[in-house]
């Protein structure tokens, strides 16, 4: 469903909406499996090194405050003669 409204977010997945103390809170995380290319040299990468979380502030939601916790991954590049080893994805 959310792919239908925001096609450019089909790389996301909600994994929990919560109403903690009236603010909307949206639990999120980006699909694993997916290629994503490196920034610098634009190889190709789905080997992921680590996870971190983003704390996003939103715009009101029905009136109320809205958060968006968005856990993204740190990737390996693929590239050998690359001196940066990891990157973030972008969403």
């Amino acid at each position: 469903m959310i792919e239908r409204l925001f096609p450019h977010l089909e790389a996301v997945r909600v994994e929990q909406m919560v109403l903690k103390e009236g603010v909307l809170c949206v639990v999120a995380r980006t699909r694993d499996g997916r290629d994503y290319a490196c920034p610098a040299c634009g190889t190709p990468s789905r080997r992921t090194h680590s996870r971190y979380e983003r704390r996003l502030a939103d715009a009101s939601v029905g009136g109320r405050r809205s958060v968006i916790e968005l856990s993204v991954r740190r990737l390996f590049c693929d590239n050998a003669g690359r001196a940066q080893e990891a990157f973030a994805e972008q969403v």
